[in-house]
């Protein structure tokens, strides 16, 4: 069986992919979180007078947590699934 070309992109993709499931994920996590109004967050930020920058803020933090934690997921289970 001929052995496949070594890609030198294959970790890189592997990691931006986990990554950007990762903060979609996170998103998803945040909107929810918002438009069911968890412990009174959706009204709170509603309220404020900079609601698009609060916004914006935890949509870099839950982007960036979550992007993490996916990959941190790719590398330690799916990974070691890989052949």
């Amino acid at each position: 069986m001929p052995r496949k070309p070594y890609d030198p992109h294959k970790l890189t993709r592997f990691l931006l992919h986990h990554a950007a499931n990762g903060v979609a994920a996170g998103w998803i996590v945040m909107l929810l979180l918002l438009w069911l109004d968890v412990g009174g967050l959706g009204a709170l930020i509603t309220g404020s007078d900079q609601r698009e920058l609060v916004t914006a803020m935890m949509a870099g933090a839950f982007g960036t947590t979550f992007g993490v934690v996916g990959i941190v997921w790719g590398v330690l289970v799916v990974l070691p699934q890989e052949d």
